[in-house]
């Protein structure tokens, strides 16, 4: 009997099949797509299974049975869990890997509960590679369930630095694809922010593609230790095969998108949590679509040059720039986390999250760590910036951002993220914002109240116009 099963067999199913196979577990895999199935019987391992019915997978498996369903997420995994659960016993368990909605494995959690199978919904990033030698995992739903699955998912889970298995027990029902959720709402953020000091360097600047690159590079050994300054630089130097020029200069300025950080997004408006940062990442993405009006307009193209002296440490600046950026992004995704967790009554352990997202998943990087230790001896944070480190993180470097916006203003670079992540540092600790402003308009329109800076109560005012 096969100790691990794997329903859909595509790149990523099949990678996570052979990533539990490579760790010593024997597995079962089942897919709808015959051809899928006989790529994994071309494997001949006696540790891998290939299976041409469902009936056949279910029946291979040990009890309590250990199910992955790593398919495209939506309707496809109704389907197969109504198909699958005439086959189950009571005590079985359901794991789905795919980016599902918690909405979806809310419903989904509890449905499974009612006929006594455990079901998990478990957030799967650093795509085809990872899945294959070591994701960043975060499974959510039945944590008893969860801990008779742990050593094969700590198995092949990705390892930081201190060999920590990067998966931990995110919370009860769909706590594991919303952490999943933010995470992919963060990736967003970050790599919108990327590409914004990215325009700073060319168009501000003045950096080439191989000096932006070795730039790049030099802050993934510095300030930005991360797998995203990393890859940014490798991107920079790469060549073009149909041209002699660097590929990133042939990129048509499109970015495509599934999904997930307009879900975080949607979600952070509705538990009012200010992710002003993930906002505007996202709009960048549905802005970058119009870029066929810039391509077919007669209108001229805007000229991003900055006439003025550019100033011998800009490229420094841009660094703390894109460090405190970076930590903003991360404040943000956290800070709806925390909301989420006292909205949904789940028990997020943030310290846990960010452990976990130290290897393996698309936003590692060495922040992580101090993030980790923000939240350690169970420390309760509302906002990341309260927290010691942080907070001179953002009192160091806040020069440099409102530096890097002002040259951005000049030159006609657009930065909505890198602004957003300023006018929220501005705000957060700022008891004299306008929005007195606001609820004295209310109160004159729709006699909405306001309450006093000066006394306690509840305050409406008889407004009334000169004549």
């Amino acid at each position: 009997m096969q100790q691990f099963g794997v329903i859909g067999l595509s790149v990523m199913g099949k990678n996570l099949a052979l990533n539990v196979r490579n760790h010593g577990f024997s597995v079962s895999g089942y897919s709808i797509d015959k051809p899928e199935i006989d790529a994994l019987a071309k494997y001949e391992d006696d540790k891998l299974k290939p299976c041409y019915t469902l009936e056949e997978f279910v029946n291979s498996l040990e009890k309590p049975r250990k199910i992955l369903i790593q398919i495209m997420a939506g309707a496809p995994v109704d389907e197969t869990l109504h198909k699958l659960l005439p086959l189950l016993d009571k005590g079985d368990i359901v794991i789905d890997g795919g980016n599902s909605n918690y909405h979806d494995t809310n419903r989904r959690y509890h449905e499974m509960e009612k006929h006594g199978i455990h079901f998990i919904g478990m957030g799967v990033s650093g795509g085809e590679e990872g899945a294959l030698n070591g994701p960043a995992l975060m499974p959510g739903g039945d944590e008893e369930a969860y801990k008779e699955v742990a050593p094969i998912l700590e198995a092949i889970a990705a390892k930081n630095k201190e060999g920590k298995s990067c998966v931990s027990y995110m919370g009860p029902e769909g706590a594991g694809h919303y952490v999943k959720m933010v995470h992919n709402g963060i990736e967003y953020a970050i790599m919108q922010e990327f590409s914004e000091v990215y325009s700073l360097l060319r168009d501000v600047a003045h950096k080439s593609d191989d000096e932006m690159s070795e730039i790049f590079d030099k802050w993934n050994h510095s300030v930005v230790q991360a797998y995203l300054s990393e890859i940014t630089s490798k991107v920079l130097k790469q060549k073009d095969d149909l041209t002699s020029d660097n590929i990133i200069d042939h990129i048509l300025n499109v970015a495509s998108y599934k999904g997930t950080g307009n879900w975080t997004l949607e979600d952070g408006v509705a538990l009012g949590a200010p992710v002003t940062v993930i906002a505007e990442a996202v709009m960048a993405r549905f802005m970058s679509k119009q870029t066929h009006l810039a391509l077919e307009s007669d209108i001229k193209p805007t000229e991003f040059k900055y006439e003025g002296e550019i100033p011998e440490d800009l490229v420094d600046e841009f660094g703390k720039t894109l460090q405190l950026a970076q930590a903003v992004a991360y404040a943000q995704g956290f800070q709806e986390l925390t909301m989420a967790a006292k909205a949904y009554n789940w028990d997020l352990r943030y310290k846990s999250i960010a452990q976990g997202w130290e290897a393996g998943c698309i936003i590692r990087s060495a922040m992580l760590k101090d993030i980790e230790n923000a939240y350690s001896n169970g420390k309760k944070l509302t906002n990341l910036f309260e927290d010691g480190y942080f907070r001179k993180l953002m009192e160091d470097n806040l020069p440099s951002l409102r530096k890097s916006v002002e040259f951005a203003t000049k030159a006609g670079v657009p930065t909505p993220t890198l602004s957003a992540a300023l006018n929220y540092l501005e705000s957060i600790f700022n008891p004299k914002l306008p929005a007195n402003m606001i609820q004295g308009q209310r109160d004159y329109f729709g006699a909405h109240t306001y309450l006093r800076n000066d006394r306690k109560g509840t305050f409406h005012t008889e407004w009334y116009e000169e004549k």
